[in-house]
């Protein structure tokens, strides 16, 4: 059976109802509504656009002190910057309710636009809706946030400026939902617990060695980072002139007396003391007696309490740091360290604090004090009042802790026997032989170390034994 032949008039008639039927589909779309929505997606992107750039613009502000200078008048649109940005979160809060309402208008009217092409033209409905959904997300993320916001990058003093009029509109139209908003955002971020990522002062050391071992810290100014970081938690005791050492003036020396001992010590502040050490009266400076070098006053008659300042007391516990801020405050250089029965128990100066951060100081006067010596076979004589950790440096070994109660060589020796030693008396400790090497009136004054070999075994305790 043959198939039926078309013939050129039905061709022409079926090509006319197919074009009569398009004509009536697009009749079926309203294009005053569609219109209106498709300028509603339009708007939509528009303040999509304008405050995604006004976030930018306004919390990225590299110099808000132009908005907030005193010395300047600001015109309209810097009071305008300024208001909002006096209330940062609120400013924040309305932003982000005009960016999501926009994004979700647009999402919606566009879903509506694309319901009624899917009506009116037949069409597959989940091809429609993968278009709308790609074109719809590269027009939101290209053209109404990345650009947008680089935009405003760029120069965001300006920008701010220039949004500042509608910016203004709805942050005070939106206000009562902001200030909610606003509101019960700084409540929930009070409430949640916030990790501090807080770097510890054995980082910064760590840190500090791997930039001594790169190369990008010398080793002066490692020491001199430690020595800071340490600063705080040193205490007066630890680096005071003991009493033993202390160079004062009795207030019974003569003129001469006290210009000998200026000679000798080169020292420009002593302390005055009436009968002993535990009755400091004051502090006498070196450039207080010029006046009785030019005078004719008899140089055995000198009052010196009356000369003398006023001398700062601190206990021996006191930090070293307060201890700045006191010398700064009273405009001193010399404390005078107490202990718990107000007897004197040594001295603390300016030079002294400093020297805990940037090492010794000696002036172009001062002579540099050798505090141990080697001898022939190799061993170590240290001066008994030498700090213990210039010894463990100078060994190359650790001899304190934490615990420590004792700060010198001698105050290990005293630790170790609980008495007073005799010379030529050893003890053993942590690997080294301590031999009092020489005493004076039951005081220390210098130990004789020598370094086991490394096979030696030491006691038990590890503390160390003594001989006779």
């Amino acid at each position: 059976m043959e198939p039926p032949h078309l013939s050129l008039s039905d061709f022409s008639i079926a090509v006319a109802q197919t074009q009569a039927e398009a004509i009536g589909h697009l009749n079926t779309l309203d294009p005053v509504e569609t219109g209106l929505q498709l300028l509603v997606i339009f708007l939509g992107l528009i303040f999509s656009a304008f405050f995604s750039g006004s976030e930018v613009a306004y919390f990225s502000q590299q110099n808000t002190t132009r908005f907030s200078d005193k010395e300047k008048r600001l015109d309209s649109q810097e009071m305008r910057v300024k208001r909002m940005l006096d209330e940062p979160r609120r400013l924040l809060a309305t932003i982000l309710i005009g960016n999501t309402t926009a994004n979700i208008v647009t999402a919606v009217f566009a879903a509506v636009v694309t319901g009624k092409l899917i009506k009116a033209f037949a069409l597959p409905a989940w091809l429609i809706f993968s278009a709308e959904i790609l074109i719809l997300t590269f027009t939101i993320v290209i053209l109404t946030e990345i650009t947008p916001k680089i935009l405003a990058l760029k120069n965001t003093y300006t920008i701010s400026r220039r949004l500042s009029g509608l910016l203004l509109f709805f942050f005070l139209i939106l206000s009562p939902l902001a200030r909610i908003i606003a509101h019960s955002a700084a409540k929930l971020e009070a409430r949640i617990p916030t990790q501090q990522d807080e770097i510890s002062s054995e980082d910064i050391k760590t840190i500090a060695e791997v930039g001594e071992r790169q190369g990008t810290l010398k080793g002066e100014e490692r020491e001199i980072i430690e020595n800071v970081i340490e600063f705080s938690n040193t205490q007066v005791k630890e680096i005071m002139t003991s009493r033993v050492n202390m160079v004062a003036v009795s207030t019974e020396a003569t003129l001469d007396d006290v210009l000998a001992l200026i000679r000798e010590k080169s020292i420009s502040r002593f302390p005055l003391f009436d009968g002993d050490l535990d009755t400091i009266t004051g502090i006498i400076h070196a450039k207080d007696i010029l006046p009785f070098l030019l005078s004719n006053q008899d140089s055995s008659v000198i009052n010196w309490q009356t000369n003398a300042r006023k001398a700062l007391f601190v206990p021996t516990s006191k930090k070293i740091d307060d201890l700045l801020r006191d010398f700064q405050r009273e405009k001193t250089h010399v404390a005078i360290v107490v202990d718990e029965y107000g007897g004197t128990e040594g001295l603390i100066t300016l030079d002294d604090i400093l020297e805990e951060i940037i090492g010794e100081i000696h002036d172009e006067h001062s002579e540099t004090e050798e505090l141990f010596a080697r001898t022939e076979n190799g061993d170590y004589i240290f001066e008994a009042r030498v700090d213990l950790d210039d010894v463990a440096q100078v060994l190359d070994r650790e001899l304190t802790t934490d615990n420590d109660e004792y700060e010198t060589l001698g105050g290990l020796v005293y630790h170790l026997t609980e008495r007073i030693p005799e010379e030529g008396e050893q003890i053993i400790f942590r690997g080294l032989e301590l031999t009092v090497h020489e005493t004076e009136n039951n005081r220390l004054r210098k130990i004789r170390i020598h370094v086991l070999p490394d096979d030696y075994l030491d006691d038990a305790s590890g503390e160390g034994s003594g001989a006779d």
